[in-house]
């Protein structure tokens, strides 16, 4: 399988596999080194971490250092790596796969669980500005 920047892997030709229900919207240049890769999933998996799971190892592949950032909203994934607070406010879970990290590291963000408490226990991240649903 074939990653092409923009796009979800293509299943093999006559396969008769389902194309993936999640897209490579892009890969942005990380200063730190590396890219970030930039990826559309549908608003029913906003919440399944199994879900992230698999599109970050079929998108990090073999790759010891990949990082990976999710929407289900095709306008708020930003275009380069200097990323608008909106559109990071909206963003639904990171991945990260390091060398010096025991294993990968997937985060909701708080604003998907219903309560703090949930939330923290999962070690979900926070994103300035973002209203919580045990806020409102």
């Amino acid at each position: 399988m074939v990653l092409v920047c923009g796009l979800a892997p293509s299943p093999p030709r006559n396969s008769g596999a389902q194309r993936p229900d999640w897209e490579l919207v892009r890969s942005v240049s990380n200063p730190y080194g590396g890219t970030v890769d930039l990826v559309l999933v549908p608003e029913p998996k906003k919440r399944d971490m199994n879900h992230y799971t698999e599109i970050a190892n079929a998108i990090c592949g073999n790759r010891t250092t990949c990082m990976v950032m999710f929407w289900t909203d095709r306008k708020r994934v930003p275009k380069t790596i200097d990323m608008p607070v909106p559109d990071l406010q909206v963003m639904t879970a990171t991945y990260e796969r390091e060398p010096s990290y025991h294993e990968p590291v997937l985060k909701l963000a708080c604003w998907l669980y219903p309560n703090k408490a949930a939330a923290e226990s999962e070690h979900c991240f926070y994103m300035l500005g973002v209203v919580l649903p045990w806020e409102k």
